[in-house]
């Protein structure tokens, strides 16, 4: 029995060059860890397989028919971490039918979420939903006694959790979320067989080493968007020792403690790994890799005090500097976080995504605006790094208000930590299968139930967006586009207004007043401004397109300008009216007039059901701040629904569920 397992690009389908080696794309290479540990944990029980990289190799069709000709293999595992990878499994999945007929192909990874469009619309056979590890060791012992595939004995897969499939009869059947490794046997799977991969499919084992990020400024040091707060001058000399060096990537848990309702939980409870396993992955990646800078690809570091403190201690021994990929506010102290500082930590990043009270209680974030602040002041002490531009709007129930105080809060923090007023744009709420805010949008209509209608807002989703983060939106909440589109522009602007507070309010010399200003707001704005007319000058447009830009960079300097002088109400008022004007030119350029739309910003659903909105008088009339989760409002929703659900359906809504 031959097996391989490979890694699926995520977006929509069109030319991307490779990502390994570096230099033609933007695009950052990814460390294919979900198959490497499913591919480690059948090695330990005497089968073997390869790896083949499809992501980070970007193959042609041609190519991946050729790999498949050369390798035939039986069994074919296509990991899909993102639900964004759906348009490639699709692509992948037919290439592989139509190559190796009798191969089985299993899909597993998020977008699991979505196995009845992966089992109706793709190639697949089975999906594993949750954790690889234990379902894929038990369908291999399945396939030596079918290898052949025969859909008549299906049967057999019932008693292996973790498992979706249609049986003979085209009936959809889940085997319940998959049983997990113990975090005792959860362990770091070296790089031999992804190297292996590279060279029999890219011609280069060494390829392995463009996966690795180069430290070729401060923030690939502290794995953060540069910003002014973080060039310290121990972080300056830090970079100017490791320049050129190697950043590596490592996980000490795995789960989050939280159950937010954007979020996607296919992996259930947090488990932590044991730091006797971790530190020998660590003298590898050190002494073989030539790694001096780890990225913790935690969803949730320090949530486990002890084990947390152990790794930090392992990281110091080595001598290994490191940062936090994700963690809670409420997770870390002073003194947890002073620990960590003299144990290596240079940056750590928190979930903050709002800065309103009210989104606060429809994400489910168990926390407070005043924790996070108390997290990052900590953290502004000690002299550790963090980010601030990590806020999400558009989730049900958002308005312009909630969007102003998000904006102020992101102003406040971006003050306390010492960086200048040039905020980045928000992230927009996707809502992703397998959660909350995705049952919530079929329950009010905004995404269809059918399984055409599904994998349409599967591939829009996909779909990269063209520079324009919003074109990717699906309408969760009660305003229309244009309101929409102008709070991209609200949150910038009044941001920059609450900056400018922040300043008047934490100091009572005007001198200080005035130069802070000048340097925080009117010198980082000019330099902005100069950057921005020089990159679009660079392209070389038509004299009337090189007009229009330099018009367009030209207004943003100036309403930045006058920000500090003019009142809320009228900036506010020029914002809309440059807001709808740039609106008609995205309409113009990306909505069809008939026939599919391509960007879900331009949806219009037909069918809304507006009694099981969440409108604000119902978050008026709450009680309790639960009452406003989001999993309480679709639970309170299913409630009214009142619909008689068959096995099949009551299947559909377990994964649905996923939490």
């Amino acid at each position: 029995m031959k097996i391989l397992l490979c890694s699926v690009p995520d977006g929509a389908i069109k030319y991307s060059p490779p990502l390994v080696p570096r230099g033609k794309t933007n695009t950052l290479p990814i460390f294919p860890l979900g198959i490497q540990r499913v591919l480690s944990s059948i090695q330990e029980h005497g089968y073997d397989g390869e790896i083949y990289d499809i992501n980070n190799l970007r193959h042609s069709d041609e190519e991946i028919i050729s790999n498949l000709i050369k390798t035939k293999p039986n069994v074919i595992g296509l990991s899909g971490p993102l639900s964004h990878c759906y348009p490639h499994l699709k692509r992948i999945s037919k290439i592989i039918r139509e190559t190796l007929p009798d191969a089985w192909i299993i899909v597993g990874g998020n977008v699991s979420g979505s196995a009845h469009i992966l089992l109706n619309k793709t190639h697949t056979d089975i999906t594993v939903v949750g954790d690889g590890e234990i379902p894929f060791l038990k369908l291999l012992r399945f396939f030596e006694k079918n290898l052949k595939r025969d859909f008549s004995k299906f049967d057999e897969l019932l008693e292996i959790p973790g498992l979706a499939f249609l049986d003979s009869d085209n009936k959809f059947n889940f085997t319940g979320f998959a049983e997990q490794l113990p975090a005792h046997k959860m362990g770091f799977p070296d790089y031999d067989a992804w190297e292996n991969g590279l060279e029999k499919f890219g011609g280069n084992r060494k390829l392995v080493f463009d996966v690795f990020d180069e430290i070729n400024s401060i923030g690939d040091l502290l794995g953060l968007a540069e910003e002014r707060s973080h060039r310290t001058k121990e972080y300056i000399d830090l970079f100017k020792k490791y320049v050129g060096k190697r950043a590596g990537r490592i996980q000490t848990s795995k789960g989050c403690v939280a159950k937010c309702t954007f979020c996607q939980r296919a992996t259930h409870g947090y488990r932590s790994f044991k730091a006797e396993t971790l530190e020998e992955r660590v003298i590898e990646l050190k002494n073989k890799y030539d790694v001096v800078v780890l990225s913790i690809d935690d969803e949730n570091f320090g949530s486990d005090k002890p084990k947390s403190y152990e790794s930090a201690k392992v990281f110091k021994k080595h001598g290994i500097y490191w940062f936090a990929e994700g963690a809670r506010a409420s997770s870390v102290t002073y003194e947890s976080l002073k620990f960590y500082k003299e144990n290596n930590m240079m940056s750590i990043r928190f979930g903050i995504e709002t800065g309103s009270k009210k989104i606060l209680e429809v994400m489910e974030k168990k926390t407070t605006k005043e924790k996070v602040y108390n997290a990052i002041s900590n953290c502004k002490k000690l002299g550790i790094s963090t980010a601030i531009e990590v806020m999400m709007v558009g989730m049900p129930g958002e308005t312009r208000d909630t969007v102003i105080e998000t904006a102020e809060y992101a102003a406040s923090l971006r003050y306390l930590v010492g960086n200048d007023w040039n905020t980045s744009y928000p992230v927009w709420a996707a809502a992703i299968p397998g959660t909350p805010l995705y049952e919530y949008c079929q329950q009010v209509g905004i995404i269809g139930k059918t399984i055409d209608e599904e994998e349409d807002y599967l591939i829009r989703l996909a779909d990269e967006m063209e520079g324009h983060g919003i074109l990717n939106y699906l309408n969760k909440t009660d305003v229309d586009r244009k309101e929409l589109f102008l709070w991209t522009y609200i949150y910038r602007y009044i941001g920059k207004k609450a900056y400018v507070d922040e300043i008047l309010k934490n100091n009572s010399s005007i001198t200080k007043i005035v130069s802070e200003i000048y340097k925080q707001c009117f010198k980082e704005s000019f330099r902005t401004f100069k950057d921005d007319l020089k990159k679009r000058l660079n392209k070389k447009y038509p004299l009337k397109q090189n007009l229009y830009q330099f018009l367009s960079v030209t207004t943003k300097f100036l309403i930045a300008f006058f920000t500090p002088f003019l009142p809320r109400k009228l900036i506010i008022f020029i914002l809309k009216k440059i807001s709808n004007h740039n609106y008609k030119d995205i309409e113009r350029k990306y909505k069809n007039q008939s026939g599919r739309q391509k960007y879900n910003f331009f949806i219009d659903p037909k069918n809304i059901k507006n009694e099981y909105k969440f409108t604000n008088e119902r978050y008026l009339n709450s009680k309790r701040p639960i009452e406003n989760s989001l999993r309480t409002i679709v639970k309170k929703n299913s409630e009214l629904i009142g619909e008689n659900l068959s096995e099949e359906d009551m299947q559909l809504d377990r994964i649905a569920k996923m939490q």
